[in-house]
């Protein structure tokens, strides 16, 4: 009796990487506006607690919490904290 591979039963293993490099590659730019986004926000949110009464932090704090909401309504991956590849090359669960 012969036990396959995990890369023998599951075909062209290169091709399946190379659709997760492109998947990575295509989404990459989301990952670092919300990372940016979410520096500016917590630095925001510090200059907000130093002085609470400020106007201005406190829109700017509100304008990087909506930027960031709708970033994760465009992409609910980003914020999911799984990774995205493994829709792409696991196998189904049950």
């Amino acid at each position: 009796m012969r036990v396959m591979s995990f890369f023998e039963d599951h075909g062209d293993v290169e091709a399946e990487l190379e659709s997760i490099y492109k998947f990575r590659k295509e989404v990459q730019y989301v990952e670092r506006e919300y990372l940016e986004l979410r520096i500016l926000l917590r630095d925001a949110e510090t200059a907000l607690r130093a002085d609470p009464e400020d106007g201005e932090k406190r829109v700017r704090v509100h304008h990087y919490r909506g930027r960031l909401e709708d970033l994760e309504r465009r992409n609910p991956w980003i914020s999911s904290g799984k990774a995205r590849e493994i829709g792409l090359w696991a196998p189904p669960a049950g």
